[in-house]
């Protein structure tokens, strides 16, 4: 063929094209040729033109490309090996220290391929090879794209429907965050034998309708891996991790990090609490908002020397929203470390709530920091009608803003809010450290270390075994983790939650204290105990229409990714609560 390569055997045949283990007789070498059935030769150049940029060990490379008559043939490394898909149809479902050996190697070569800003769109068992030393490489790139030219406005359904990501399977189009998916499908498919959408046996449509719906079949078989490949396929593509992430997670037994939590609607549902790990997938890194000149001030761009001491609200500059409407400062919400201003829009059009964090380090970074120097800010994808921008700052402290619409401007510009408030706080810290906040009360949870409300003994009895928590930002919310439960207890103020009917659950007495039980909605089975610290006036002005008074609100938190349902982690919730409280001053 081509008066240089030899035919020896077809290796595959398929509906897009066939594929040939031939000798390349002028350097005397083995080869891939692939060839496109019909007219798609377009195929064939554009996997060319991809693979050309990638040389990864976990990638099969790509040599070249060669025309034959009216043929257009790929050249590429040939492997001995067989795919993944095979290996499961032959052998049954694999191990899981094989699935973490294949999946890590994938994973590299996805953070690798997303570096470059290149999204491979089929990743499958089909497109995976694995060798007899179970080195793992991904194959068939004829649909993956550069990222920049994946926004034509024309979306089509891309990839393989048993693998699918939610949101391509809904008509959008693919990004890393679905690669992501994709993988974690294939190794849900590895470990379980079947893909997480069924066989399709009932026909593709019923798969697409599945994959849409976002509700993968229980894993029954992968046992403590089970939290991984779910992690992968998170809904929503801002909680899954990235490519990068996904090589620690399979290379070690990590905890899997849990996704974003959802607050009460009202008080931005979607954003990230402090105490909780946050997943950051799906990034578009773009220019700063901000410059500097001259020299740089002692800890600048820091939160200084005591964090927890820095006043959230400080942070917000009322004239970064005075252009959007009446800007409202509550600084008697959420957890310790966060602020959040109402926008009133002219003529009471609506209203905006901008969401303020201060957060410690991310416990899975999507690329390393470097230590004295800050992030680029992140702007993840839009979720639930939040936008989100985040930056982590030179001492690996986070700063993460959140803008929503609530009670009308659905068509106010969330993101131009979240915008305008970090580009306020990025010129503050570029004159050193934010301002700290007026004490808080002596009697305040604020001053209340949470990782010591329960014990080894309390912790061991729900978890199986003893483990060392995870201390939030401020020591204002604690993690306790061994698979499949995750133990967290969090701080948070909130409108009083005895007579809310937005605080679902039973009401309960908690030792001599109020409370709230009941299952958490979405996500992992989970319970959760909302117990009242103390209530109380506060001294500023609160938001018209809001209650008078505040609760202090310590929340107990059980989840289990194998439980049948929440209901079922009441009861260890509810002891916990039982040892918190008497812990509790």
């Amino acid at each position: 063929m081509a008066g240089r390569y030899r035919l020896e055997e077809e290796l595959g045949r398929g509906g897009m094209g066939v594929v040939w283990r031939a000798v390349d007789l002028e350097l005397g070498r083995q080869v891939t040729l692939k060839r496109a059935l019909g007219e798609d030769a377009g195929q064939i150049r554009r996997e060319a033109r991809i693979g050309a940029g990638l040389l990864h060990a976990n990638v099969v490379t790509v040599f070249d490309t060669v025309t034959d008559g009216d043929a257009q043939w790929l050249v590429t490394e040939y492997l001995a090996a067989r795919s993944l898909e095979e290996l499961v149809d032959d052998g049954g479902p694999l191990p899981e220290d094989r699935v973490r050996r294949i999946g890590a190697q994938l994973a590299a070569a996805l953070a690798d391929m997303h570096s470059r800003g290149i999204v491979h769109r089929d990743v499958k068992p089909g497109n995976v090879l694995v060798t007899a030393d179970d080195v793992a490489k991904l194959t068939d790139l004829g649909i993956a794209r550069w990222t920049e030219v994946t926004r034509t406005g024309g979306a089509q359904l891309t990839g393989t429907l048993g693998y699918v990501a939610p949101e391509v399977a809904d008509g959008a189009e693919a990004g890393p965050a679905s690669d992501v998916f994709s993988l974690g499908a294939t190794l849900y498919a590895a470990i379980e034998g079947r893909s997480p959408w069924g066989s399709g046996e009932d026909g593709p449509f019923a798969q697409m309708r599945r994959a849409a719906a976002g509700r993968p079949a229980p894993a029954e078989r992968a046992g403590r891996f089970a939290p991984v490949p779910a992690a992968l396929m998170a809904r929503h593509p801002a909680d899954r991790p990235g490519a990068a992430e996904v090589v620690t997670l399979l290379a070690a037994e990590v905890p899997v990090p849990r996704p974003r939590r959802r607050l009460r609607r009202r008080l931005l549902a979607g954003a990230a609490v402090a105490a909780v790990a946050a997943l950051v997938a799906g990034f578009v890194i773009a220019q700063p908002l901000w410059t500097t000149t001259g020299s740089v001030p002692a800890a600048a761009n820091t939160l200084g020397a005591d964090p927890a001491a820095t006043d959230p609200c400080a942070a917000i500059s009322l004239n970064s929203l005075t252009g959007f409407g009446e800007p409202f400062v509550d600084p008697e919400v959420l957890n310790f470390g966060s602020c959040v201003v109402t926008t009133t829009l002219p003529n009471e059009a609506g209203q905006v709530q901008t969401r303020l964090d201060l957060t410690g380090p991310l416990r899975y970074p999507p690329r390393p920091p470097v230590p004295g120097k800050m992030g680029e800010i992140e702007y993840p994808e839009i979720r639930d009608g939040s936008c989100e921008r985040a930056i982590s700052l030179a001492d690996a402290n986070r700063i993460v803003v959140t803008s929503r619409a609530i009670e009308g401007a659905q068509d106010a510009p969330v993101c131009s809010y979240s915008d305008s408030v970090l580009s306020g706080v990025l010129t503050a810290l570029a004159n050193g450290p934010l301002p700290r906040r007026a004490p808080l009360p002596e009697g305040s949870l604020a001053h209340v270390e949470a990782c010591g409300l329960l014990d080894d003994a309390s912790t061991t009895g729900v978890l199986g075994r003893v483990t060392r928590p995870d201390r939030g930002f401020g020591g204002w919310g604690c993690t306790w983790e061994h698979a499949p439960r995750t133990i967290t207890v969090e701080y948070s103020r909130e409108w009083p939650i005895e007579e809310d009917d937005e605080v679902p659950g039973d009401r309960i007495r908690v030792g001599n204290r109020s409370a709230v039980v009941a299952p958490v909605p979405g996500g992992n089975p989970e319970c959760a105990v909302k117990v009242v610290h103390h209530s109380y006036t506060p001294a500023l002005p609160v938001l018209r229409g809001t209650p008078p008074s505040r609760d202090e609100v310590a929340t107990v938190t059980v989840e289990d990714t194998r439980a049948a349902d929440g209901n079922a982690l009441c009861v260890p919730a509810r002891s916990l609560a039982e040892v918190l409280v008497r812990r509790l001053p």
